[in-house]
């Protein structure tokens, strides 16, 4: 009997037809490069192309980000305190550097090195929280610093003084005072613990100061904390007004002149914002005021506009809003916010504290993207002459940004990218093959590897990157050693790496260590991951 053959048939069981599954196929995911900057409240659905779920140590830039530079001490001062505020005054080509520990102001524009200790400019203070402004009139340029422990101590350039001095009729002394500014060339004042705010006469430094009290305006009690003078068109302008903040997020402004004529200087209005976070935590960006609060950076612009629940939505710092509020509850007060004009960067420092350590958040505002700085330990910031300083703990002062070592330390900057699905939500997928571009003026070290299912773990990297001392770029190539007809444009560097990561959603990232008595230049650029996508998970 001949056979017949007869096409085969899936095999049966008691759960139905057994289900063939497809061979996995292999496809690369491509990671724009991080112009979004570091984005950490985006859920799964809500990824953005080109935005960073890690970006530590590197600097936001227009086209991505670059590594930041080192950092060296540069000063310590002789009380071995904490310095908390760091202020300068500039007049003419006379511009100094100040920093403040609890105890003593001390110019650090060209201290010696350490070990050697900088003697304190002012000594014998109780309080290094001080704030700083500058008036000048009559050719004679003043630093105003105020702290509500000790009095007023003002310097012209030369020597510090606490003359002229300024007298009360209620009793009130120049120790109480917290807080002062400049508003249409008259000195404005802050009591601590109050809700009275007092004023010189125009162009005085000292004499009678008359009181402004707000507490029929300040509905919700506390005290004042800062305040500003504030425009409606970019800085000072016939729309200049006056703004009192209060340490319950209330803001009062007014417009006028004359602060004991209640018909020219009068209240425009009253607003509520979240709890500032400190008194020197606020920057003037363009024509705009960002006020470090509870809720987020937020535009004065905005504050007549939405009320306290909506501001939220319009932060500068709503990409980072989860890291922002964990540091906003652990600290609660004493942010500082600095700008570095040069590099369009603005530094927010704040207390250390045991939830977020050794953080500073940095944004770039000509694009409003964010990243964070690690290991400098930095609680307060300055510029002086396109340079960036800051004060740190046990009395040292460091230059920031400066050569390839943090203290003859390599550090390692970090940046991983958004989650992307291979294919569709829930399919797994397992990266393979890492390819990732920089531009650099020589060829960094590198570590490539990749995350899933938002793992924001990053490994280390103990291979340094060092700067070349033979670059023909000015301030960076040695004399007599830079090559200055050698080549020093930016080049384009790639480099593929094996990674493994298996998961619905896939990052990835890279580890670069920097090391050496150069500052690098290297940014970031497109990478791509091979991915294998298998079946759809569970």
């Amino acid at each position: 009997m001949r056979i017949q053959l007869r096409p085969g048939r899936i095999a049966q069981s008691n759960r139905g037809a057994v289900s063939i599954g497809r061979q996995q196929s292999s496809q690369p995911v491509t990671f724009p490069a991080p112009k979004g900057g570091l984005v950490t409240t985006a859920d799964m659905a809500s990824q953005q192309p080109g935005s960073a779920t890690v970006l530590r140590n590197f600097f936001p830039t227009l086209m991505g980000c670059k590594i930041r530079g080192g950092s060296q001490r540069k000063a310590l001062a002789a009380d071995g305190g904490d310095i908390r505020s760091a202020f300068k005054y500039k007049y003419g080509a006379n511009e100094k550097l100040f920093m403040a520990t609890a105890s003593g102001i001390y110019n650090m524009t060209s201290p010696a090195a350490p070990p050697t200790t900088t003697s304190a400019d002012v000594s014998g203070m109780s309080g290094g929280d001080w704030c700083a402004f500058q008036h000048t009139n009559a050719g004679t340029s003043w630093l105003v610093c105020l702290n509500s422990a000790n009095d007023r101590q003002l310097y012209n350039g030369t020597t510090w003084t606490t003359a002229p001095a300024i007298t009360f009729t209620d009793g009130t002394t120049m120790a109480q005072l917290n807080y002062g500014w400049l508003f249409k060339n008259r000195e404005f004042f802050l009591k601590n613990g109050t809700l009275d705010a007092y004023y010189l006469a125009i162009n005085a430094v000292g004499g009678a100061a008359a009181v402004f009290p707000l507490g029929g305006v300040m509905k919700k009690g506390g005290s004042l904390l800062t305040g500003f003078s504030w425009s409606l068109e970019s800085g000072d302008g016939l729309n200049d007004m006056c703004v009192f903040v209060s340490t319950e997020g209330e803001i009062a402004v007014y417009a006028g002149s004359d602060p004991s004529s209640a018909s020219d200087f009068a209240l425009k209005g009253v607003y509520q914002i979240g709890k500032p976070l400190g008194k020197n935590a606020w920057i003037r960006a363009g024509g705009d005021i960002l006020i470090a609060t509870t809720d987020g950076l937020t535009p004065m612009s905005q504050v007549f506009q939405r009320d306290r629940q909506a501001l939220s939505l319009v932060s500068v710092s709503r990409p980072i809003e989860d890291d922002w509020r964990r540091a906003a509850n652990a600290t609660g007060t004493g942010w500082t916010l600095k700008q570095w004009p040069e590099q369009n960067l603005v530094f927010v420092a704040f207390p250390e504290n045991s939830v977020v350590t050794d953080t500073t958040f940095v944004l770039n505002v000509l694009t409003g993207r964010w990243s964070t700085i690690s290991n400098w330990q930095a609680l307060c910031y300055e510029t002086l002459q396109g340079g960036l300083f800051f004060g740190g703990p046990d009395g040292y002062a460091w230059q920031g940004d400066a050569g390839g070592t943090d203290d003859g330390l390599t550090f390692s900057a970090t940046y991983l990218s958004q989650f992307s699905p291979a294919g569709q939500f829930g399919q797994r997928a397992t990266a393979t093959m890492a390819h990732m571009y920089f531009r650099a003026k020589s060829s960094p070290k590198v570590r490539l590897f990749a995350r899933a299912d938002h793992d924001r773990s990053t490994p280390t990297f103990a291979t340094a990157t060092e700067g070349d001392a033979t670059s023909s770029e000015w301030d960076v190539g040695l004399w007599d050693v830079a090559i200055w007809d050698g080549v020093s444009e930016v080049r384009r560097y790639e480099f593929r790496q094996n990674v493994r990561a298996t998961g619905d959603m896939i990052a990835v990232g890279c580890v670069i260590t920097s090391g050496g008595n150069f500052k690098l230049d290297i940014e970031v650029d497109l990478a791509t991951v091979q991915v294998s996508a298998g079946e759809a998970s569970a």
